[in-house]
């Protein structure tokens, strides 16, 4: 049979192949019109009219470096937020957790712009890398420009996520693509400078040294430890240590296990997330965990972990040569999205990468029903779930990116007989164990404070710093869109009328006068008496951070003043003006007994000490026989004794002082963080713990020193 085609004449079996491919590019080329088009109206043109999170985190603390101002304290929740809001950027709420330091970098050059200007111009940059991506992308691989950004553009919620929050995965995207290129036109020790550079923005892709490693790519690997050794320096040079040592020390390996904004959230899409949620009881995050058990948690975390990168290691054996750097690079990109202890769905815009390359790798060896399986599998992963289907498949890009990975170890081994070795088996064995001891020991005594929490209906996602006063818990909470001042009695709480951020409150139990710092353009101190007429606050005097003595009869609290702490102090009683009594370089927190002498912490947050500040004289003297970095002071209502915070192994643990004797009392022992202290009463003290919820997103709690 022949088909009659203008100018000649061709078999029909030909001709029905050029109709099939011209109706097939008709449908792809309208299919990326769509997806096109949805991009913009849903990712681009939001992104380009609205600030939103995450772009101010890095914004604001790239500011804050261009104005001086040290980032050692960028991890705490209340500190980031005032300064945003002296900076008045526009977000309702912001917080550097958990990124490392750098990430503000590359913002810097952005940081004498207007927040929604720099926005901009970030977005601009990273259409330039996606593009590049893409580029990249054609020329190590064999598919049409048409296809490559048909699959891309198939990257629906990640990308327009991505672009929305203003995020750092599109260029990771590129560098991961930049640094393939590299590999496989051998200039690996480039290769591996490019994943440093990606790493020091998120810190996955220091994984890849698991592969370099793994196929002996000497190159490749001292390119990335050397890059990322000259990043991390360059780090430390522009935004001093301090910073570093906190990520270091009390971020990264709370982050490293996900306990960083509610790990109980199945949307994250990670196992982390997962095994938490089926095995972690938590009073108010997770009150019915299929099995309330540390042990399993510990061990079905350990168990998931190796059997994913030692599933790996096997097929792609360092003596295995029948296989280009294709798969392997796709399958371990996969990997380590796997691997996320809270992946959002931000960082599936590198999985773009991996469809690309693994699409054109089974295409080519296998046919195109493997290729329909690799685009199948990574839509799903990255397309939108509406309504009921969405709640339905919560861990879709959890599940798609499984399948994804299985499905390129599976391509990976075609042909090949696997064999597991005794040795591999030993091993896995002895990693599961050791995992599996250092995850108990992560969790091991987080249940302690569960039976001291405070229970109310608590709307928030934070409680901080719980004082008495009168017969209520006062205290400020982290809501939807703001920090906002609570007021609880009997188990029934209040907001108080504060229209902006309300982050620092103080008061006594004897007392009925709170004492709030509002914060604008500045911070203010003002009084508000807790009576369910709610009248208007009095303004007290430009300041941050109140603290009331016991007894009621003194205010204190701090004010910045040309990159000093100045300490101010005046008698509630009293219609004179706060006097400031001292100033105080590096002063974190304050406290006043019912003398009117202030005990404050001091110094870098590496090793921050008290000191006693005398309210007549101002003499400044040091507290040396209470040891160890210590915070949050908190003088009892007798005078005789103190609550403090003492770090140890990177958590902050809750520690009472008997002045008279020099006995301590430790009250917490958790890897997580009890701090900010106060005394209900001479046997009771109030505290803000972090345990068993994100770092710093605490819930209230109190304990008695004699427990």
């Amino acid at each position: 049979m022949t088909s009659t085609v203008p100018g000649r004449i061709v078999p029909e079996r030909w001709a029905s192949r050029v109709t099939h491919s011209r109706s097939l590019a008709v449908v792809e080329w309208t299919l990326l019109a769509f997806l096109l088009v949805l991009f913009a109206f849903k990712g681009f043109l939001p992104a380009w009219r609205t600030l939103n999170t995450d772009f101010p985190n890095y914004y604001v603390a790239a500011v804050l470096h261009h104005q001086g101002i040290p980032l050692d304290r960028a991890y705490e929740w209340t500190w980031f937020q005032r300064q945003k809001d002296h900076l008045g950027v526009e977000q309702r709420l912001v917080g550097f957790m958990p990124n490392p330091p750098i990430c503000a970098a590359p913002i810097l050059p952005l940081a004498t712009f207007r927040p929604l200007a720099a926005k901009r111009l970030w977005l601009s940059l990273n259409v330039v890398l996606l593009l590049l991506a893409t580029w990249i992308l054609h020329r190590v691989t064999t598919l049409s420009w048409r296809r490559i950004f048909l699959i891309s553009f198939l990257c629906i919620i990640p990308l327009q996520t991505n672009f929305i929050c203003g995020q750092y995965y599109v260029v990771i995207l590129a560098l991961i693509c930049g640094a393939y290129y590299a590999r496989v036109s051998d200039h690996r020790f480039t290769s591996g400078l490019l994943l440093a550079a990606a790493a020091s923005l998120k810190l996955f892709p220091a994984l890849f040294l698991i592969l370099f490693i793994r196929k002996r790519d000497w190159r490749s690997a001292s390119g990335l430890v050397l890059g990322g050794a000259v990043l991390a320096a360059a780090s430390v040079s522009i935004f001093g240590w301090e910073v570093h040592r906190v990520w270091l020390t009390e971020v990264l390996p709370r982050a490293s296990r996900g306990d960083i904004i509610d790990p109980y959230a199945i949307q994250w899409n990670s196992f982390a997330t997962l095994w938490h949620k089926i095995f972690l009881f938590e009073p108010t995050l997770n009150p019915s965990p299929l099995f309330d058990s540390a042990t399993l948690y510990a061990f079905a975390q350990a168990t998931t972990t190796t059997l994913l990168v030692f599933s790996y290691l096997v097929v792609f054996g360092s003596d295995c040569t029948e296989h280009t750097p294709a798969l392997e690079w796709a399958a371990f990109v996969s990997l380590l999205l796997l691997l996320s202890s809270m992946p959002s769905s931000y960082h599936y815009c590198v999985l773009i990468f991996v469809a690309v390359v693994a699409c054109d790798s089974v295409l080519k060896k296998s046919g195109w029903r493997a290729a329909v399986g690799v685009i199948f599998l990574f839509a799903f992963a990255c397309a939108p779930a509406p309504g009921v289907l969405g709640r339905f498949l919560l861990l879709r890009r959890l599940i798609g990116n499984l399948a994804l990975y299985v499905l390129l170890l599976r391509r990976a081994n075609v042909g090949r007989s696997l064999r597991m070795r005794r040795g591999w088996l030993g091993a896995a064995v002895f990693v599961i164990a050791i995992l599996t001891l250092s995850n108990w020991n992560s969790v091991r005594n987080r249940s302690e404070d569960f039976a001291r929490r405070i229970s109310f209906a608590m709307k928030g996602y934070s409680a901080n710093n719980p004082v008495p006063v009168g017969g209520q818990i006062l205290f400020t909470s982290m809501l939807a869109d703001r920090y906002g001042a609570v007021a609880l009695w009997n188990g029934r709480a209040r907001n108080l009328p504060f229209a902006d951020d309300v982050l620092a409150v103080g008061g006594s139990a004897r007392g009925s006068d709170a004492y709030l710092e509002q914060v604008g353009q500045q911070s203010s101190i003002f009084r508000l008496p807790l009576s369910p007429s709610s009248p208007r606050p009095d303004l007290i005097g430009e300041g941050e951070s109140p603290s009331v003595s016991p007894d009621g009869n003194w205010l204190a609290f701090i004010r910045e003043e040309h990159a000093r702490a100045t300490v101010r102090l005046v008698e509630t009683g009293s219609s004179q003006p706060p006097r400031p009594i001292a100033d105080v370089q590096q002063l974190l927190d304050l406290s006043v007994g019912s003398d009117g002498d202030l005990i404050a912490a001091v110094g870098p947050l590496s090793n921050p000490h008290l000191i006693l500040i005398r309210h007549i004289s101002g003499a400044v003297e040091p507290l040396i026989r209470i040891t160890g970095p210590v915070r949050y002071p908190a003088v009892s209502p007798d005078g005789k004794r103190l609550a403090f915070s003492r770090r140890e192994s990177g958590s902050w643990q809750l520690v009472v002082y008997e002045f008279s004797t020099d006995a301590e009392g430790q009250l917490t022992h958790a890897s997580c963080n009890a701090t900010s202290p106060s005394w209900e009463s001479s046997q009771v003290i109030l505290y803000a713990t972090d345990c068993g919820r994100g770092l710093g997103l605490n819930a209230l709690a109190r304990v008695s020193p004699s427990q």
